[in-house]
């Protein structure tokens, strides 16, 4: 149930096409009618729900949907827009919009695709964090539903990767990763399963940071937990439409075991694409092959570019017992920032793990913006 502003009239959405629906010039004028007459299911309004910060109006964004698509994925489309974030203040954001959420449809599909925005937006409502992508707001009042979050010109991981390749050193490919482990840790301390961690969902801010995003397959731990799986279904799960290769074993069989731990095989499989110049693995292998590999341990090896103590680390996350699996250390991957023994030998090399993570933030912002200015010091990522 919604309100819309029609004809010069304020009225509830339930009754649209209800001839004689109670019409209002003012949005207070309804409220006040609805105090004292019923709504459909013998309701009553009584008390007020403030409204959510989180919930914002369409007038505040603005886009162009001929001119400013800059992604689509199978269920979305995002654009670049501006927000108004306070009055006059005007910020650069992604706007986020669902296949089926644009038009006033009232479809299976439809209403899943605007549930799935809004529970997207309220779990990201909870988060503030460096290393996770920021949420201004849904809007949702009217069509079309609205996802409003933080505007990363970097682009996604995977598409880095595949662009720069050697370009990127490898130990600035360990502080990508120690950012993104950074975000993921928040995450789980918030009880909240990604489930689809992966480079094309880590994006790069301005300055180069790691945020994770896309929560769309994200869960509290807690409705994990208490979600009680079907005993007599005992098949196993679609394996077309959904992200084979960053998943753990446990997920794919009847029922699927969701838990940190699976979000932490899936960053072992973010480290392999990562030293793997933004390729995934198996690429030219069959769905159900694949399912083989993952559900026998089977996993690819590491590429000869990745530092002996991140190949240890793959070695344990991806070891096929959900009870045993590695949780994310982000103290280990700090050490390796600083830890020369574990790269070349060389006294290039060498003199370039001398390089504090301020110079590595410094020239992965230049690789992306094909800048070759000083490297500009910045403030130290704090915990």
């Amino acid at each position: 149930m919604f309100f819309r502003f029609e004809n010069s009239k304020w009225l509830l959405g339930a009754f649209r096409k209800k001839k004689g629906a109670p019409c209002f010039d003012t949005v207070v004028d309804l409220i006040e009618y609805y105090k004292k007459h019923e709504l459909p299911g013998h309701i009553v309004m009584k008390h007020p729900i403030h409204r959510p910060k989180w919930l914002i109006k369409h007038d505040m964004c603005k886009f162009d949907m001929a001119k400013d698509l800059i992604g689509t994925g199978n269920f979305c489309k995002v654009f670049k827009g501006t927000y108004e974030r306070e009055k006059n203040e005007f910020i650069p954001v992604a706007i986020k919009i669902c296949h089926g959420a644009s038009t006033e449809t009232f479809t299976e599909e439809a209403k899943n695709a605007r549930e799935s925005m809004v529970h997207e937006a309220q779990l990201m409502s909870y988060y503030v964090h460096r290393h996770v992508i920021q949420l201004y707001g849904v809007a949702c009042d009217h069509y079309p539903v609205m996802i409003v979050m933080e505007y990363c010109p970097g682009g996604n991981l995977q598409n880095h990767m595949q662009k720069y390749k050697e370009k990127v050193l490898v130990q600035e490919r360990v502080l990508l990763m120690y950012e993104a482990s950074r975000g993921m840790r928040y995450l789980h301390s918030k009880g909240c399963v990604h489930r689809d961690l992966a480079a094309r969902n880590c994006l790069l801010s301005e300055q180069g940071f790691v945020k994770i995003s896309d929560f769309g397959l994200s869960k509290i731990a807690e409705e994990l937990v208490a979600k009680k799986p079907d005993d007599g279904d005992k098949s196993e799960p679609p394996l077309e439409h959904i992200p084979l290769r960053w998943m753990a074993p446990e997920t794919l069989k009847r029922p699927q075991l969701w838990s940190p731990k699976s979000d932490v095989w899936s960053f072992g499989v973010l480290l392999y694409e990562v030293f793997n110049d933004g390729e995934k693995p198996w690429p030219n292998d069959e769905p159900k092959r694949i399912a083989t590999h993952i559900r026998k341990g089977k996993m690819p090896e590491m590429p000869a570019n990745t530092p002996p103590r991140i190949k240890q680390m793959t070695t344990k996350i991806w070891y096929v017992n959900a009870t045993n699996s590695l949780m994310l250390n982000v103290t280990d991957l700090s050490k390796l920032t600083t830890a020369r023994a574990e790269f070349s030998k060389s006294r290039t090399e060498s003199c370039a793990m001398e390089e504090s993570e301020d110079s590595m933030r410094s020239r992965l912002e230049e690789t992306m913006s094909g800048k070759n200015a000083q490297a500009r010091a910045r403030e130290n990522v704090k915990s």
